[in-house]
């Protein structure tokens, strides 16, 4: 935004399908609005977007990646409900994982290879209890009348509780590893 020729590139971008970096958008440029609404029309085949009082024609290659280097900037709820955060920051743990599988997969592929295995188990197990939990609800939603006076969703719900605990159980177990 800071750029003199942002607005020149923005055209560029969007006629011919390139993709635009824009950086430092803590500072946000309301000329990007009629893009980020994708507030395009058709007119005789072909796309046309308006950047402040020109009709350009929208390439559908056309895409836009905003970033920032400040961590804790706070974004307006209106520009977050129309586009994708991704969060690149590196935080201490994540840090710590990629060296130790770095040096794993070097000193002791063996050892990496069972870690690995561990990780994709322990994704599967998460994705296990999450699948329990909306089950759980269903049966839940489903009941007519009285929770306790239905005999089926008290054998259900034990079923449940015992799946969930044999998996949390085998996820405790996989820390420790």
């Amino acid at each position: 935004f800071l750029d003199d020729s942002f607005r020149k590139n923005l055209e560029s971008a969007l006629r011919f399908g390139n993709p635009l970096v824009v950086q430092d958008v803590e500072r946000y440029d309301p000329i990007l609005n009629p893009v980020l609404n994708r507030e395009v029309r058709r007119t005789g085949g072909r796309t046309l977007i308006t950047i402040g009082d020109q009709d350009i024609d929208l390439s559908p290659a056309f895409s836009i990646f905003l970033f920032t280097r400040d961590p804790s900037v706070d974004f307006p709820p209106d520009i977050c409900s129309r586009v994708t955060f991704v969060n690149f920051t590196v935080t201490r743990a994540s840090l710590q994982s990629q060296c130790l599988s770095q040096v794993l997969k070097v000193e002791r592929p063996d050892v990496d290879e069972k870690r690995r295995d561990l990780l994709k188990l322990q994704g599967e197990f998460q994705q296990r209890l999450r699948h329990l939990e909306k089950d759980l609800l269903e049966s839940l939603n489903n009941v007519k009348g009285r929770i306790l006076d239905d005999d089926t969703i008290i054998s259900r719900l034990e079923t449940l509780k015992r799946e969930a605990f044999d998996i949390t159980k085998k996820v405790q177990e996989t820390d420790q590893i």
